[in-house]
């Protein structure tokens, strides 16, 4: 569980175990470019942005709302108790997840400010060394079977777990210079140990997005064939 730091009447950060010296100035990309530690900085759903630490290379994103809300609301939420926080839940979850060995960003910090009814938050993770998400991938590389069979393996780790991915698509799996696979962005997801079918569901919703690439790429390296392979790794023994 995080240790939670609180910095000032608005500011209270939240560190993982073995992850010390984090402030609040570590969440906000301009101490990181005023000291020509700022990486580079990456933009899509949202900005993230890549920062040298003491703790070696960071990956800091912003928490922001999706869907009609966003173009009036970007970044406030609806006060809530701590733990209830989507960073301190989030952080918590990778916690978990990382002790467990699963391939998921290990978890360093967030933080949450308050301001009436409302807040804002942040989280802080290490970055996965030589890795680029699998949409990328496919776009320039065909992969082997084994490849599609490590990922299909990669999921049902993390099902077996009980670990829901509530946006499992091929932006958030990607793949390191080893070909090792790694899950991201746990945002709004959650440990569910019932049997309610979820697992079928994550699945189709990421059968959906390797589709909906295809259909709109010109180049996407993805069949059924490779989509079959990808099951005959998750349904392994």
């Amino acid at each position: 569980m995080p240790s939670i730091h609180p910095t000032a009447s608005s500011d209270i950060v939240f560190i993982s175990p073995n992850c010390k010296g984090v402030t609040k100035d570590w969440f906000k990309p301009d101490y990181w470019q005023a000291q020509q530690k700022l990486l580079k900085t990456a933009t899509g759903r949202g900005t993230v942005w890549f920062v040298d630490s003491t703790l070696g290379p960071l990956v800091l994103r912003q928490y922001r709302r999706g869907g009609l809300v966003a173009k009036v609301n970007r970044f406030h939420f609806m006060t809530q108790p701590l733990s209830a926080t989507r960073p301190y839940q989030e952080l918590e979850l990778l916690e978990f997840m990382h002790a467990k060995g699963l391939h998921v960003p290990q978890p360093v910090a967030g933080m949450v400010r308050r301001k009436g009814l409302f807040y804002q938050a942040w989280l802080l993770t290490k970055q996965i060394p030589n890795a680029e998400d699998l949409f990328n991938v496919l776009q320039h590389t065909a992969l082997n079977a084994a490849d599609w069979q490590n990922i299909g393996a990669t999921i049902k780790q993390l099902h077996a777990h009980n670990v829901y991915h509530s946006d499992l698509n091929c932006h958030n799996i990607m793949l390191d210079d080893q070909q090792k696979v790694w899950l991201i962005d746990f945002d709004k997801c959650y440990r569910d140990p019932e049997q309610r079918h979820w697992q079928t569901h994550n699945l189709e919703r990421l059968k959906r997005s390797f589709d909906k690439e295809s259909s709109r790429q010109s180049t996407f390296h993805f069949s059924e064939a490779n989509w079959q392979q990808l099951l005959a790794g998750y349904h392994a023994d």
